[in-house]
């Protein structure tokens, strides 16, 4: 396993494990593997890499992206074979480190958010104000994700009634659900700094928008603030801290 092997080696290797080899040659090479142990071992540890990445990417949803990315990074692969052997497998393990990082942590994460993201915008009937059609149209374009139109309905809302924290609160969440987290938390901390009814709720989303970012401590010390007489949004808080 000390020798260093050769380009050729690196390429016989490969189509041997690939099954792109005559059967006159295959059998040449695994003649080759009885009388030398370096290339044995090597044909081994580049099975396992395969083997490895092969199980990363069972199943998975995001696979014809990650063969892509694999695609476009084949020249590391390829470099790889112009060192030695242990550099190559440190190299391998490397790129299966980041492949595993994709595909656990970041679906992982993105459930969670989806977990206890935000659902929909009560439509203004269920405030008894039917009659406004700005937050109506507000309303519709929310509970089909078309954010940026509820945001610009929004705004003309809050534009008339600068107090009207409803109106705010849905902006900050349509902002939080179009991925301005930081416009997302001013709005919503103007809420939890208020004395609105959605006072815990604004609270629950900012240490959301936290944990979407990874920044757990700050996620924490929200969910902190939300004591237990909020009743669900308390115990939903307690959720979400214990997937930190």
């Amino acid at each position: 396993m000390g020798t260093d092997m050769n380009d050729i080696d690196y390429e016989l290797i490969e189509r041997y494990l690939s099954g792109d080899m005559s059967a006159e040659a295959r059998a040449a090479f695994e003649t080759r593997m009885l009388v030398e142990p370096a290339l044995k071992d090597a044909v081994q540890h580049y099975a396992e890499v395969q083997d490895s990445l092969r199980q990363s990417l069972k199943d998975d949803p995001q696979r014809e992206q990650l063969k892509q990315t694999l695609e476009s990074n084949r020249h590391v692969f390829r470099e790889a074979k112009r060192i030695p052997l242990r550099r190559y497998y440190i190299t391998a393990a490397s790129i299966a480190a980041v492949i595993a990082v994709v595909l656990f942590w970041s679906p992982w994460q993105q459930d969670v958010y989806q977990q206890f993201g935000v659902q929909e915008m009560v439509s203004p009937a269920e405030r008894g104000n039917a009659s406004d059609s700005l937050l109506q149209s507000a309303s519709a374009h929310f509970n089909h994700h078309r954010y940026e139109q509820a945001i610009d309905d929004l705004n003309k809302v809050i534009e008339h009634h600068p107090e009207d924290a409803f109106a705010i609160y849905y902006r900050g969440l349509a902002y939080l659900e179009n991925k301005q987290s930081d416009y997302a938390r001013a709005d919503l901390e103007m809420i939890y700094n208020g004395e609105s009814v959605f006072k815990y709720e604004a609270a629950f989303y900012i240490a959301l928008s936290y944990f979407r970012e990874d920044k757990k401590d700050q996620c924490r010390n929200w969910l902190e603030k939300i004591p237990a007489e909020a009743g669900d949004t308390h115990e939903r808080a307690q959720r979400l801290a214990k997937e930190l």
